[in-house]
């Protein structure tokens, strides 16, 4: 996923790259959780998702300020990312060093605090409804249903969940994939991501 999310960078695959960077944040424990927020932050913002970027960037300020000062700034608020797959605060390493100096941070925490004053976001994340028990509040990039604990594969291009009403194959390694995500991906680089082998 993370050699994807360079593919899609050089490509200017930016509808991609929301949905890469926003599926990464389930692996927070493996790699670093600030720059996995900033980049979900960033690449949901430049795809206009506001909704997703204002809580993607609130988070990264909350990681920000841990990283500072880990003991006055323990992260308990959680309400947004419960009921998804998306690693709770106490379970993420937190990296010594911040990515980011001060002034960098404030202009992100500007954009969020603009945004809200204009009341054009959301702060819930987008859900979905379980194609096995019809729960309507799936978190929309989650793997697993919270409901019925049912589960789907992960798209090869998006890492989003392999919905079947939107599901393709790859015809030479029968690799699945969401049919926009595809489309976008083989538009542009003709190949499949998965085995190599040229799309037509």
């Amino acid at each position: 996923m993370l050699l994807l999310k360079s593919t899609c960078a050089q490509n200017n695959l930016n509808r991609v790259n929301a949905k890469l960077s926003t599926s990464l944040l389930r692996y927070c424990k493996d790699i670093r959780a600030d720059k996995a927020f900033l980049d979900a932050g960033n690449s949901n913002r430049a795809c206009n998702q506001n909704d997703l970027a204002f809580i993607f960037f609130n988070r990264y300020i909350d990681l920000w300020d841990a990283i500072v000062d880990p003991e006055a700034n323990m992260i308990s608020e959680n309400t947004d990312f419960e009921g998804t797959d998306i690693p709770i605060p106490y379970e993420i390493p937190l990296p010594e060093k911040n990515m980011l100096s001060e002034a960098e941070r404030d202009q992100i925490r500007d954009w969020v605090l603009e945004i809200n004053m204009d009341g054009g976001v959301g702060n819930q994340l987008p859900v979905r409804t379980c194609e096995f028990c019809n729960y309507d509040q799936v978190y929309e990039a989650s793997l697993q249903c919270t409901q019925c604990k049912n589960g789907w594969e992960p798209c090869i291009i998006s890492g989003y969940p392999l919905i079947r009403s939107q599901s393709i194959s790859c015809k030479f390694c029968n690799m699945g994939a969401l049919r926009d995500m595809w489309n976008d991906f083989i538009g542009v680089t003709q190949h499949c991501p998965w085995c190599d082998s040229m799309q037509t």
